[in-house]
């Protein structure tokens, strides 16, 4: 049975949420905002919306070094993005 967050996170998904967590989850590490944009083809405006999205649900956390924002996956977050990118995959 899905939980409220979990029914959270699934009602945001989009192609593109996906793709961005996707990427995230893949690598652990905080990804720039434009390496993401040059990764997955998705443009900048469409990438800074959906990140936001997904820090306003506690998802993704955003830190900056001067002008660069960089993401990442929350650290308590990992397995159920995790579990989660697998349920989307088989739908």
């Amino acid at each position: 049975m899905l939980n409220d967050k979990n029914k959270k996170l699934l009602s945001l998904f989009s192609e593109n949420k996906v793709l961005i967590l996707k990427s995230l989850y893949e690598c652990r590490e905080n990804t720039c905002g434009c390496d993401l944009v040059a990764t997955l083809g998705i443009p900048k405006n469409l990438v800074s919306y959906h990140l936001k999205q997904l820090r306003e649900i506690g998802v993704v956390e955003e830190t900056r070094c001067g002008k660069t924002k960089s993401y990442k996956i929350v650290d308590d977050e990992i397995e159920r993005v995790g579990a989660i990118l697998k349920i989307v995959e088989l739908v």
